[in-house]
C-alpha cells in the first residue's frame, strides 16, 4: 500500500462547549473545510486538520467563528491530532 506524506496545517481554538456542535456543522456545511477533533486533556479546545488547499478558506471561516462567537485562537498541538 503507497501512502502519501502530505503536511496538513492545523489550527487550534478553544471554544465553549456548547458551540461545538455549531462549529461542527459550520465546518461540514463548507465542504467539509477542516477535521474537527478536541482534545482529552482540554475537550475546550479545538484542533482543526485542514487539507492545504482549502487553507485560506479555512483561515477566513475561522475569523468568521471568532467575530460571531468570541471564540479565540491558541497554539497547535505538539504532534499531529490525526496520529
Amino acid at each position: 500500500m503507497n501512502v502519501l506524506n502530505i503536511d496538513m496545517p492545523v489550527r487550534s481554538i478553544k471554544v465553549n462547549i456548547k458551540d461545538i456542535g455549531y462549529i461542527r456543522w459550520c465546518l461540514e456545511s463548507h465542504d467539509g473545510i477542516a477535521n474537527p477533533t478536541t482534545r482529552m486533556e482540554t475537550p475546550e479546545i479545538l484542533d482543526l486538520t485542514i487539507a492545504p488547499h482549502f487553507l485560506e478558506d479555512a483561515e477566513g471561516l475561522i475569523d468568521a467563528l471568532v467575530a460571531e462567537l468570541g471564540i479565540e485562537r491558541v497554539d497547535g498541538p505538539s504532534t499531529s491530532p490525526l496520529l
